[in-house]
């Protein structure tokens, strides 16, 4: 089911990249000529850059600190259904939800 979802996802967004490419060349939006700039040819180093390494070094503090404090043997307790799935509540319990 998965991969059905995923094909109709990506055949939807194929066609719809396709029609705007024909509407935007039936209008006459598509330029031409290209007059772009290459700002800066090289790799620099500027504060986003700074940012970028310092929340990747907070994100693998994170993820050290989940996997140091059990947070891969709770994942593992998620992932199934609790024992006596399926089965009906007890009795008491059943009967002693009053509403007013």
């Amino acid at each position: 089911m998965t991969l059905v979802i995923l094909g109709v996802f990506y055949a939807t967004m194929a066609l719809a990249g396709y029609a705007v490419e024909l509407l935007f060349g039936a209008a006459g939006l598509v330029p031409t000529t290209r007059n772009a700039t290459v700002l800066h040819p090289s790799i620099t180093w500027d504060f986003t850059t700074i940012l970028n390494l310092v929340f990747f070094v907070l994100v693998g503090a994170l993820v050290w600190r989940f996997f140091r404090t059990g947070g891969r043997q709770m994942l593992g307790m998620m992932g199934g259904a609790p024992s006596g799935a399926g089965a009906s509540p007890p009795a008491d319990e059943h009967n002693n939800h009053h509403h007013h």
